[in-house]
């Protein structure tokens, strides 16, 4: 999983905020609307809730997917086998019922449901599914998410390195609503898997008739989960989710229509807010103080953990960062605390390793993951220095100089600049230059691994360590950095095949891979696990978020 894997990145998607784009004159969440088909004096109320948004949508084809946004909105628009319930759990949603299991745990078989279907009114079938997941893991299609299948469904690892061919992929419909799912080995977090992006159908047919145009805009999109995105365009800073009436549990969809604006300043959005053009708001530190006690603000904390990562080099070409004491240097000489408490202040913690805090137990001791393993890397200037003049002489170099890239929000910007401050003062001889990108060319840079530092991170797709250390492996598509080592391969891949069946082992793989990803090799540099401070109208009810995974509108509601 290698994350291009997998989430999500949030070139820190969290904290961006961007400019106004038509956001609507200030209307009540409810609107009156004339039924001229009847009585034309009589008016039907239409539920809808305002909400803001970082940015454009960067992609809408769940194949392609790389990053938080994307997923976010497919997760409102496609639906898989399974879908989150409010409090987490998978809970079957195209799936009928639970599958049949062989007694290895090895194939599982899945009964589609019979009024499952597309927007334009035709049935998803089980074909659906076999042709995105071999779409996924076709190295011609160069799927971000290809390595979420890789030793997990059978044979996904040989084909994605064109050892193999798409069709001997273990996925095969037996019928229009039967499928059948071969596993290397049983996957605990399996069901999990089946509620992300990756896994979620899509029609050949409709898919090949538009080309390079598919999931661009909504002409060229086929929906299957509770909304449609109506009037929608790749560019557009406005888009609104409208309720599909082809959902399969349309009656659970509470709202007609959730309308969206891309707001780019946080004082903006927050003073819509306060007018009624919004009916929640992420706030930033600037903000927080302001509303604590207020009844409509609160605070959670995420999965998500943002850092730094560094460009070691590419296609055979080694940067400076490529010298392990210039990557540790870097790790220890920022004040953590101080970006916690004094620029976010919304409930964030540092973060000294890449697994947040509350995402796994051991499976003997109930220990938490990051507790067990500890901080991983350390503030501590003097011994950064030590690291950073070692760096310096076996580089034969006096001075560095490193581009840092980031989003062009106000609260990315001033994060950027914070990390510039504190990176320079404590080195000599180190020299930051900040290049502020919209979320969509930052998702770029991320990915073509066009950067030499950039601020991003991830969110997790499932309960599980693996879904944060899966991003690493060698290759993976959504490593970006450069590193490579096969013994951490052996490590991260084992825990998704040979390990499962030995949960203790497992276990101990993962806590050994965290400590080489960033105590031993300062892959990364990790700074905080994102808390979000938000304020939310009174009478909204259920939008659910979780600590990993993407967000759920499916329930939300409007109440007096």
């Amino acid at each position: 999983m290698q994350m291009k894997y997998i989430k999500k990145f949030i070139p820190i998607l969290f904290i961006l905020s961007l400019v106004l784009a038509a956001c609507s004159t200030a209307n009540e969440s409810k609107e009156s609307t004339t039924d001229s088909n009847k009585n034309p004096d009589a008016t039907t109320e239409e539920k809808v809730v305002r909400l803001s948004a970082a940015g454009e949508i960067p992609g809408l084809d769940p194949t392609l997917a790389d990053n938080d946004f994307s997923f976010n909105v497919i997760n409102q628009v496609f639906e898989g086998l399974y879908r989150l319930d409010k409090n987490g759990e998978p809970q079957l949603a195209l799936a009928a019922e639970e599958p049949e299991v062989t007694e290895d745990g090895k194939v599982l078989t899945f009964k589609l449901r019979d009024d499952a279907l597309w927007s334009d009114g035709s049935p998803v079938t089980a074909y659906d599914f076999e042709y995105s997941w071999k779409k996924v893991v076709d190295p011609d299609t160069g799927a971000a998410y290809g390595p979420q299948l890789e030793e997990i469904v059978t044979n996904a690892t040989e084909i994605l390195v064109g050892e193999m061919s798409v069709d001997e992929l273990g996925v095969e419909a037996l019928d229009d609503k039967t499928l059948k799912v071969t596993l290397e080995s049983p996957v605990p977090f399996f069901k999990e898997l089946l509620t992300t992006a990756t896994f979620m159908p899509q029609k050949q047919e409709f898919v090949e008739a538009q080309g390079d145009q598919y999931a661009t805009d909504s002409e060229h999109t086929l929906f299957n989960g509770p909304f449609v995105l109506s009037d929608w365009t790749s560019t557009d800073l406005s888009w609104n989710y409208e309720k599909n009436d082809q959902y399969w549990d349309k009656e659970a969809v509470n709202v007609d229509r959730i309308e969206v604006n891309v707001v780019k300043d946080t004082e903006t959005a927050v003073n819509l807010y306060l007018s009624g053009q919004l009916d929640r708001v992420e706030l930033t530190s600037d903000n927080v103080q302001q509303f604590q006690g207020e009844d409509e603000f609160a605070t959670t904390l995420t999965g998500a953990v943002t850092y730094l990562k560094m460009n070691q080099g590419k296609d055979g070409e080694t940067t400076d960062l490529a010298n392990l004491n210039i990557r540790k240097a870097l790790n220890m000489v920022i004040d953590k605390q101080v970006i916690v408490d004094e620029l976010l202040n919304d409930g964030s913690i540092v973060a000294n390793a890449n697994v947040p805090k509350g995402l796994a137990e051991n499976p003997e001791t109930g220990e938490d993951f990051r507790a067990e393993n500890g901080n991983l890397t350390e503030y501590n200037p003097e011994k950064g220095i030590a690291h950073w003049e070692k760096g310096l002489d076996e580089l034969g170099r006096t001075e560095l100089e490193f581009e840092l890239i980031s989003s062009d929000s106000s609260a990315s910007k001033q994060l950027a600049e914070n990390l510039k401050y504190q990176m320079e003062s404590n080195l000599p001889g180190l020299t930051i230059n900040i290049r502020n990108l919209s979320p969509k060319a930052s998702i770029a840079a991320n990915v073509g691994q066009d950067y030499e530092l950039i601020i991003t991170g991830w969110g997790g797709d499932y309960q599980d360590p693996l879904t944060y250390l899966n991003l690493f492996i060698t290759d993976s598509p959504g490593n970006h950095t450069g590193y490579s080592d096969s013994e951490y391969d052996k490590l991260v891949l084992g825990s998704k095949s040979d390990l499962t069946y030995h949960p203790e082992e497992r276990w101990q793989a993962l806590l050994k891979a965290e400590r080489m990803l960033i105590e031993e090799n300062a892959v990364l540099i990790p700074l905080y696990q994102k808390g979000v401070s938000y304020m939310q109208k009174d009478n909204i009810n259920d939008f659910i978020t979780y600590p990993v995974s993407s967000d759920n509108y499916k329930w939300i509601d409007i109440v007096e």
